[in-house]
């Protein structure tokens, strides 16, 4: 991302009555932008946290989701599912006041945020794709009951440009990181503090092994061997994070 990117940003902030930060329902805190946020009180624009992808986190996680974000300033809901997306647009509505309020939507790559414009939208404009970073420039759409939307490219502020980061907020391909294992050790770190089960019950591994043991299992189970049956632990982790970005283990 250019350093010009935030120059558009703030400027779309400005110019918006409202601002949506989309954010990813499996790791919410980590997909939050701050810097954006505080650009957003700067200008004293209302700020919803809209929380999605409810359809890929477990009942448990969900119930947590509820109690920490269900208030005026969030929202959680399944863009692809459309659950909650009327909700959200009486919500903007109630916030702004404005007949036809221009709406600012913003966040990661892969937090759903086209997803969420197109259910907004009267003719979903935005396009979407699974491949991290698809969006490109800026649109104005229209949307519903009157909404005007500002559509962005998915922003990644420079000092959250780690691995580890966009690797697990899905805001980088598996298949183009340069050490997938770092990232995989630490979800897999991340499921045995919170639901280890989850885990133990995709792969019939065990929770207990340490990360990079569970990742060798992993690869043995796969049969992703290399030149003299070493395991590729490369592959296994690939596949491991494959799995979490399409919802196929949640937390």
């Amino acid at each position: 991302m250019k350093k010009g990117y935030w120059v558009v940003v703030k400027d779309i902030i400005k110019k918006s009555d409202i601002v949506l930060e989309v954010l990813d329902a499996r790791l919410p805190e980590l997909t939050r932008i701050k810097k954006m946020e505080k650009f957003a009180s700067f200008y004293r624009k209302p700020l919803i946290l809209v929380v999605n992808k409810a359809d890929i986190v477990s009942e448990t996680a969900l119930e947590k989701l509820k109690i920490r974000y269900e208030n005026d300033d969030s929202t959680i809901l399944s863009a692809k599912l459309s659950k909650g997306i009327n909700e959200l647009v009486k919500k903007i509505k109630n916030k702004t006041k404005i007949k036809n309020p221009r709406v600012a939507v913003i966040g990661y790559p892969n937090t759903g945020k086209s997803s969420v414009i197109n259910k907004l939208s009267r003719g979903g404009k935005a396009k979407t794709s699974s491949e991290s970073g698809y969006t490109r420039g800026i649109q104005l759409i229209s949307g519903k009951n009157g909404l005007m939307l500002f559509d962005t490219p998915g922003v990644v502020p420079f000092q959250d440009r780690d691995e580890v980061r966009l690797g697990l907020v899905s805001g980088i391909s598996p298949s183009k990181l340069n050490d997938p294992d770092i990232v995989a050790y630490k979800l897999i770190k991340i499921f045995m503090s919170t639901n280890p089960s989850a885990l133990e019950k995709a792969y019939g591994i065990s929770a207990k092994l340490s990360p990079e043991d569970f990742l060798i299992e992993l690869g043995k189970k796969r049969n992703m061997l290399m030149k003299h049956g070493l395991i590729d632990e490369r592959r296994a982790a690939i596949q491991f994070l494959i799995d979490w970005h399409k919802g196929k283990i949640r937390l």
